[in-house]
């Protein structure tokens, strides 16, 4: 089949949704699909090959359309450039589409869903979150896809509420490519790469450490449960891995503020490529969240760093967020209270305390990692909607 995938996001990016899309495409591609990533013209500071950015073979096409970019006018003001740009886009994808007929629309972006539907190409949507105007739309919409593809089950639950029928919907979660973890560097060795301590305990939190550019993932909770974790006397070394840079700023200010800087090492954004290796030198992974009622925490998550700490076998201790239930539970990973940092450094110091209950839930989170590989994934999606 020949297949567009839709997305009005640039491309490449150093957040996790790109990092998604290129992995879809990829799976797509292996399942021996013919794969055109369509993506807009937008101004992008990262200007490396996409795939070597991602660390995967020339698998996939990537298309820019070349449209008016209103970031790059100095006459377009600021709180327009977004919807002018957007504007122009879909013009451009009209155009595209009138000669171009793939067999098959894939799309993330519901924004821009009653221009794909309009070409007459079946359409599969991938939901991560709900609009926030225009519910009818989109409903009316949803009902004209092929199929629904919805995160989590909270988000198709709600989404059902909204009146779409469930036969026009499945849940499936984000996944993992399990060759990327295949042959793990032995600890110490990855230590010793990392330049980490070998005395201690490495404590990892390894993504990015915000979404949708403000909202923090719970780095904060995680520095105060090491300030607990340090007033207890227990032993340990807490690396914090990912950016952007202006958050690691910020919270390497708050660990000195807070006198555990010596015991931390915020490591900026590191190439995908590297993960696999970092995780490797890690003893246990930690998955915070705050306490929160934004749905990216109570609905929507379905997280690529979960799916990563599970695939390196790495104990986790997690936050227990309710999307999350569709993952995880207490046989594979030990659970604390969003924004607690209190049951965080509890949850953390048993870990540590139980190393084999540990490394026995670790085993089974990474036996749990089989069925949800990309490709396995993608089959679904495409067996659902034939």
């Amino acid at each position: 089949m020949r297949i567009a995938y839709v997305t009005h996001t640039r491309f490449p990016t150093e957040k996790a949704h790109g990092m998604q899309v290129a992995q879809v495409c990829h799976a797509l591609s292996r399942l021996g699909h013919q794969v055109t990533l369509v993506t807009p013209t937008v101004e992008n500071s990262i200007h490396e090959d996409p795939h070597a950015y991602y660390g995967l073979p020339h698998s996939f096409d990537v298309l820019t359309l070349e449209h008016f970019d209103a970031r790059t006018s100095p006459w377009v003001p600021g709180f327009l450039h977004f919807r002018v740009s957007m504007r122009a886009y879909r013009r451009e994808l009209a155009r595209y589409f009138a000669s171009e007929k793939p067999d098959l629309i894939y799309a993330r972006s519901p924004l821009l869903l009653s221009e794909l539907l309009a070409t007459g190409v079946p359409v599969i949507l991938e939901l991560h979150s709900l609009p926030r105007v225009g519910r009818w739309i989109f409903v009316r919409n949803c009902h004209r896809c092929r199929s629904v593809v919805c995160l989590t089950s909270l988000l198709k639950h709600e989404l059902q509420s909204w009146g779409v029928k469930e036969e026009n919907t499945i849940v499936e979660g984000d996944a993992v490519d399990l060759d990327r973890f295949r042959d793990p560097v032995p600890l110490y060795e990855a230590k010793e790469q990392w330049k980490l301590p070998r005395t201690a305990p490495v404590i990892a939190y390894v993504g990015t450490l915000v979404t949708q550019n403000t909202i923090e993932k719970g780095v904060p909770e995680l520095i105060e449960a090491f300030v607990l974790l340090q007033k207890k006397g227990i032993k340990f070394f807490g690396w914090i891995v990912g950016g952007p840079h202006e958050w690691v700023e910020t919270y390497k200010a708050r660990a000195k503020e807070l006198g555990i800087d010596a015991h931390i090492r915020f490591e900026g954004a590191i190439r995908v490529e590297k993960v696999p290796s970092a995780l490797s030198a890690v003893d246990v992974c930690v998955y915070p969240a705050p306490r929160s009622a934004h749905p990216y925490f109570t609905r929507d998550t379905s997280p690529l760093k979960l799916f990563e700490y599970m695939a390196a076998e790495k104990p986790i201790v997690c936050a227990d967020l309710p999307p999350l239930r569709d993952v995880v539970d207490e046989k594979l990973v030990e659970f604390c209270e969003p924004g607690d940092a209190q049951s965080l450094a509890h949850a953390i110091g048993k870990v540590l305390k139980n190393p084999d209950a540990a490394r026995e839930k670790a085993r089974r989170a990474f036996l749990a990692m089989g069925g949800r590989t990309w490709e396995k994934r993608m089959k679904r999606i495409l067996d659902a909607a034939s």
